[in-house]
């Protein structure tokens, strides 16, 4: 396979995405005098600029239309996308901080914790749905249910992705279960970048599942992943997750059908 320049530049510019989000991230850097503000801002600084050369590659790779087009009618996109907006939003631990079991005690932190949250749904967004899926959508085109493998494969590589908290110092079992979680967020977000054609959606719905996910442990202490919780999470994650299979399923079988439908036009 010939390797052109265009590769050489999207290999740079990957190298230089993983070489900034490393270098930004070591102890050396020193953004403000609270250790704990310090670390939220550092890993938002260094997601944010990994993503000027990501939004590069995407834009080389003829994608960029994920980041102003989108499915019409737009606002019946939008509404397919409410199973996932519900998914994110139970994330959030309302029970225990309205049952006083976890408390905030770091409000100070707010604002650094939003830019990261926001910050790590950008990066993980462009480098999946913007980068990986399109390519994976591409190579399965022809396979009988093409959309869904594609889909699979990507949510795969997202929830071992995952796998990098080991070395964040992460126990073993908690990771595992991120990895499992992630894979079934990941092919929701999948879904929704297919259905809306539009990257935005992605980052946003990331974003506010780890600032629900995140939000106790980062700003305060206590057991917030209660009882209600846990129900709440895996009643609308079962309806999320079949809306989402049966959507899948619904653009293979379409799919399928246009090669028959020209041959009879023809």
């Amino acid at each position: 396979m010939k390797i052109t320049k265009r590769d050489i530049i999207i290999g740079v510019l990957f190298l230089t995405a993983c070489a900034t989000f490393f270098v930004l991230g070591l102890d050396f850097v020193r953004l403000s005098e609270n250790d704990a503000t310090n670390e939220l801002f550092k890993g938002a600084l260094s997601r944010g600029i990994a993503c000027l050369p990501l939004i590069a590659i995407v834009i080389l790779l003829k994608s960029g239309k994920i980041f102003y087009s989108h499915n019409r009618p737009l606002c019946k996109a939008l509404l397919w996308c409410l199973p996932a907006f519900f998914v994110a939003v139970v994330n959030f631990p309302f029970s225990a901080l309205i049952s006083g079991v976890a408390k905030i005690t770091k409000l100070e932190l707010l604002p650094a914790f939003i830019l990261e949250c926001l910050a790590i749904g950008a990066m993980e967004e462009l480098i999946f749905r913007g980068l990986f899926q399109p390519i994976f959508l591409d190579a399965f085109k022809d396979k009988k249910y093409g959309v869904t493998i594609s889909v699979a494969v990507n949510s795969a590589l997202f929830g071992l992705w995952h796998l990098s908290n080991l070395f964040a110092g992460a126990s073993l079992f908690p990771t595992l279960l991120q990895v499992c979680y992630s894979f079934l967020i990941g092919a929701m977000l999948s879904a929704v970048f297919i259905r809306v054609g539009n990257i935005f959606p992605c980052i946003l719905l990331h974003a506010v599942f780890n600032f629900g996910g995140f939000f106790v442990p980062t700003l305060g202490s206590g057991l917030f992943q209660d009882t209600i919780f846990w129900a709440l999470t895996a009643v609308v994650g079962a309806l999320c997750t079949v809306h989402v299979v049966l959507y899948l399923f619904r653009r293979d079988k379409d799919k399928n059908k246009e090669p028959n439908e020209s041959k009879e036009k023809e």
